[in-house]
């Protein structure tokens, strides 16, 4: 496997420190933040080293146990109480920390805030920095969809107590951050390494990437904090994506699996790079959230009778979600639908055989040869699906039937499924119903936050959501608790109304 086009440095230390632990003696033979910002190869290796803490962040299955829109019909307990709305999370879980989060911040800010100190030549400063702002862009709309207010530290000179910051004021750092790497970064077919060779992964930030996360910030906030004109800035941004030739639509549902999942396609905008990694920083097969509800027929020496007792979906769940016989994603996101109907529920347990992630990588030495040791699918943030379905949501939102309808069969279409009719029922339940199936479990929370931006979280979660009061959302009933860590040595933190009433005060 090739590496991401950078030069492997090991990160200094400092960038994962506080900067009130600066020496302030600077010798020659250590590494300071005083010293260190001198040349483009300082820049490029703190450049890479935030890709790697931002790889390792979003990668980490943590993300997915905060996850409660999952669609299955059978879920092992953690999995079910978190999705009732009823966790049993405990203050000090990792799945409640945003540490990892604010450590990706705090590499983003030092990037930031020094690299006016390098000489560099104009257009890798803006391609530097425009990485740096997107990031830390992405990572900050994560940790309001995820936990509502959070502290916003605009820089890394801001260090001390931090009380949490409305999120609608997040969001408004996160939009000037990405107008700004907008203006900076390359489409993504000029992006460029400094000897001049192509970079062909999706987890370097283009402009592309820059207008697809602030669409998703601009739908956020329109939808969330009622600011309807929002909707058509949204609009502009996902014309800007639509209409760069950088990208294109794969051409058929087994292309999706096949090129779109594994990874650094036409189709990826934004993405985990794990195919443009060394052998050592592939994560492991468990890692991926595949793993939970994957068996047969991808994972090596399993049958159709190993058990999944994690994650199931019923066949029949499958088959209401793709009712359409013509709809190629039913016969490539799932392994022979009908055909295993057929078969004892002995052997398949009444489930579905899920097959979307397919890079297997199998131990060729020791006592494992043959069975998985991981995958080396990337993790999709946005893909040009994704961008062309917010799109039609968002025309259906401001009043373009026509537009919204063309956005949807030109997904429909690739998909050789049946375009809209109306006798489907309402457009935008339908839209909605169609990133469910399109984005069919890509990205951990993806369908969740779907539900939250639309409102439709009583009609399609479970058990608690669907007797949650506005007032129970008002106070942060579709966020999640905050860690105890948050509040160490921190008398400003406060814990989320809904959660202190629920058993979380701290």
């Amino acid at each position: 496997m090739k590496k991401i086009k950078y030069i492997l440095f090991l990160l200094p230390l400092f960038l994962f420190t506080g900067c009130e632990d600066f020496l302030n003696e600077e010798p020659e033979n250590s590494v300071t933040n005083g010293n260190f910002w001198k040349t483009g190869q300082d820049v490029e290796s703190a450049i890479y080293g935030m890709h790697v803490s931002f790889r390792n962040t979003f990668g980490n299955i943590v993300l997915f146990y905060r996850d409660r829109g999952l669609p299955f019909d059978y879920m092992n307990a953690v999995w079910a109480r978190i999705s009732n709305g009823t966790p049993t999370w405990k203050n000090t879980d990792g799945e409640l920390n945003w540490v990892g989060l604010y450590r990706l911040i705090a590499n983003c800010n030092l990037i930031i805030d020094n690299i006016d100190r390098a000489n560099l030549e104009k257009s890798r400063y803006s391609f530097y920095l425009g990485q740096a702002l997107c990031v830390r862009a992405y990572t900050y709309l994560y940790l309001i969809k995820t936990w509502g207010d959070v502290p916003l530290i605009k820089a890394s000179v801001d260090t001390g107590e931090k009380a949490r910051s409305r999120w609608q004021d997040v969001a408004d750092f996160i939009i000037e951050d990405l107008k700004e790497a907008a203006k900076l970064l390359p489409v993504a077919a000029n992006l460029t390494n400094e000897d001049g060779t192509s970079i062909t992964s999706k987890q370097i930030p283009s402009k592309g990437s820059a207008w697809a996360i602030l669409a998703h910030v601009y739908a956020w906030k329109a939808s969330l904090n009622k600011e309807p004109e929002l909707n058509q800035l949204a609009l502009a941004a996902c014309d800007s994506v639509i209409g760069d030739q950088s990208y294109q639509l794969a051409g058929n549902a087994k292309d999706i699996c096949d090129k779109v999942i594994r990874g650094n396609s036409a189709e990826g905008i934004f993405e985990l790079d794990y195919q443009n990694t060394s052998d050592n920083d592939l994560k492991p097969a468990g890692s991926y959230a595949a793993a939970a509800f994957q068996k047969y027929p991808v994972v090596p020496l399993t049958t159709p009778s190993t058990r999944r007792s994690l994650l199931r979906m019923n066949n029949a769940t499958a088959m209401a979600l793709f009712p359409d016989l013509n709809d190629e994603r039913r016969s490539e996101y799932f392994y022979e639908l009908d055909l295993m109907a057929k078969e004892a529920t002995s052997i398949t347990q009444g489930a579905a055989y899920i097959q979307k992630w397919r890079g297997v990588v199998t131990y060729t030495d020791g006592s494992q040869v043959g069975q998985i040791k991981t995958y080396e699918d990337n993790e999709i943030l946005i893909r040009l699906a994704d961008i062309i379905l917010l799109r039609a949501e968002l025309r259906a939102n401001t009043g373009d039937q026509n537009g919204a309808i063309s956005d949807l069969n030109t997904i429909r279409n690739r998909a050789k499924a049946h375009v809209y009719s109306a006798e489907e029922g309402d457009l935008k339940e339908v839209i909605a119903l169609e990133r469910e199936k399109e984005l069919f479990l890509e990205t951990p929370n993806l369908r969740y936050f779907d539900i939250v931006r639309n409102g439709t979280f009583r009609e399609k979660l479970r058990g608690k959501y669907k007797t949650l009061t506005d007032q129970d959302v008002t106070d942060g009933a579709l966020y999640i608790p905050v860690s105890v860590a948050a509040f160490d040595n921190n008398t400003l933190m406060k814990q989320t109304p809904y959660w202190t009433r629920n058993g979380y005060a701290y």
